[in-house]
C-alpha cells in the first residue's frame, strides 16, 4: 500500500525570525483540523514560555501554578509532549 507523508521543508531569512517562525507555525497547523490547531498553538506556547523563563534564569524544573491552581512541573527545551494523535 502506498505510504503519503507529510513534509514541510523550510527555508528562513534569520534576520526576520518572528514573521518567518510565525509563517511555518500557520503553515504547519494548517495540516490539522481545527480542534488539533488550538492544541498545538498551546504546546508551541507552552513551549516558548519554558524559553522565556530560562532566559530570564528561572529553572527548568520550576514548579509553577496553573489557571485551574493545580502544580505542574516545568520542561527543559527538547523535552517534548507527544503531537496530537501520538502517544
Amino acid at each position: 500500500m502506498a505510504q503519503i507523508n507529510n513534509v514541510i521543508r523550510v527555508e528562513l531569512d534569520p534576520s526576520e525570525p518572528v514573521p518567518e517562525s510565525c509563517q511555518v507555525i500557520r503553515a504547519l497547523i494548517g495540516m490539522y483540523p481545527p480542534p488539533e490547531r488550538l492544541v498545538i498553538l498551546e504546546a508551541i506556547q507552552e513551549e516558548l514560555s519554558v524559553a522565556v523563563n530560562q532566559l530570564k534564569g528561572v529553572g527548568p524544573r520550576e514548579q509553577v501554578r496553573t489557571n485551574n491552581g493545580q502544580q505542574k512541573h516545568k520542561r527543559g527545551l527538547g523535552q517534548h509532549k507527544p503531537r496530537p494523535g501520538q502517544r
